[in-house]
């Protein structure tokens, strides 16, 4: 699958921001932990989603899925490997680890897969389910783990990795005793996943904070959740918004909490936001304002939307630079950018980028999902237009961003 865009000159309309897919893939891992039938609303319908759900099939969990609404039914859940070809599809099938073993104390899949952006170790996830009483072992790319009995620990994670969080969580839940988790990551993600174990029958204090202590229970009954609005894809449209003419309104988002600090970097951009109810307007003259910038760790800017931040740098009014502190392969999207006549150079985790007085459409790849989503924006700041090849990347995170940008007058289409 292909993007076809074409340079616009203006952007006008509205959207409705989708679902969360970061906040929703680790609550559908939970639903494991739960006996009954759970209803997920405002679910994106994204490919990563759908290939969670097969994931849970082969637990004889039911799934049913329409019009945003996830429909998760446990009761005749029975254990069983997960097979490689199906996790590696997506990162997010390492979270079935921490809700396996919260479960069963047993686990047994294949290594997870999704976006080529580092090498991203779980070393910390299994640190912490060895302080379990787990029991590791890797062999021809499976995982397995088993305990006698999930034991409650108190583990100092040395870096605030939002996965590591995550899975902890899970396996805590099930886990006997206390489990304190001493420099948690507090990503919102985090927050809602705590929320909604809280929710099921898990004691949790400390939420939000680096802290947080998790009492688990072996009878943890489904429970509904609404889940929150994408603040990445909201991001990505207001970066673009920053970079051509528009007055766009995005509608969903009831609490700008969440997005505060992608706010703060849009406006130093030159991007007018204003909100009203659960909406924000989002007006811009397309000149972006140069300067230096860096991702980081909740409540700094996320790593997520590094890519889109670089491309749109591409339209400021001078010397920029990105620099990258989560991972260590995030700059993919510089040499695409670069065949469309981007000057930008790497040095070490930064990226420097001069204004491109002119950024010419071509034939470019996605290589994952942020990156792909960064191609799209360069395309619309292009002249001409813009091949962007294996967007099938892009769908794992974007219900649909052809249609949503045809919505505010831009020529997209696949192909």
């Amino acid at each position: 699958m292909s993007i076809r865009v074409c340079g616009t000159t203006c952007l006008k309309g509205v959207i409705e921001v989708q679902g969360s897919k970061n906040t929703v893939l680790p609550i559908i891992a939970a639903t494991i932990l739960t006996d009954g039938i759970s209803r997920i609303h405002n679910c994106p319908d994204i490919s990563d989603v759908h290939v969670m759900c097969e994931l849970l099939e082969i637990l004889n969990i039911k799934t049913y899925y329409k019009d945003h609404l996830l429909v998760i039914d446990t009761r005749n859940i029975t254990y069983a490997p997960l097979p490689c070809e199906l996790t590696c599809r997506l990162r997010s099938s390492v979270l079935l680890l921490g809700a396996m073993l919260g479960r069963w104390g047993k686990a047994r899949i294949g290594s997870p897969g999704g976006c080529t952006i580092g090498v991203r170790p779980i070393d910390i996830h299994l640190e912490g389910f060895y302080k379990m009483n787990v029991d590791i072992s890797v062999e021809n790319n499976i995982l397995s783990c088993n305990c006698y009995q999930l034991q409650g620990c108190d583990f100092n994670m040395r870096y605030p990795s939002v996965g590591a969080t995550e899975n902890l969580l899970l396996a805590a839940s099930g886990a006997q005793g206390r489990t304190i988790l001493r420099g948690a990551a507090k990503e919102p993600e985090v927050i809602e996943l705590c929320n909604y174990l809280n929710s099921i029958g898990v004691l949790i204090d400390g939420i939000g904070t680096e802290v947080l202590v998790i009492k688990g229970s072996g009878c943890l009954k489904s429970a509904d959740y609404i889940n929150v609005y994408d603040r990445i894809v909201a991001g990505t449209y207001m970066l673009i918004a920053s970079a051509i003419p528009s007055d766009i309104i995005l509608t969903g988002i009831d609490d700008i909490h969440y997005i505060k600090n992608i706010i703060n970097v849009c406006a130093r951009l030159g991007l007018n936001v204003v909100r009203a109810y659960n909406t924000l307007r989002v007006q811009s003259i397309g000149d972006v304002g140069a300067g230096d910038f860096a991702t980081g760790t909740y409540p700094e800017f996320p790593t997520d939307l590094l890519p889109v931040l670089i491309a749109v740098l591409l339209k400021s009014q001078g010397k920029s630079c990105v620099t990258e502190t989560v991972f260590e392969n995030r700059f993919s999207v510089v040499n695409e950018l670069r065949k469309l006549g981007g000057r930008l150079n790497v040095i070490g985790n930064s990226v420097y980028i001069e204004r491109s007085d002119r950024i010419i459409g071509g034939m470019v790849d996605a290589t994952d999902l942020r990156q792909g989503a960064a191609l799209v924006a360069a395309g619309l700041m292009a002249s001409g237009c813009t091949i962007i090849n294996d967007a099938s990347y892009i769908k794992r995170g974007y219900e649909n961003i052809v249609k949503d940008l045809n919505d505010l007058g831009a020529e997209i289409t696949y192909i």
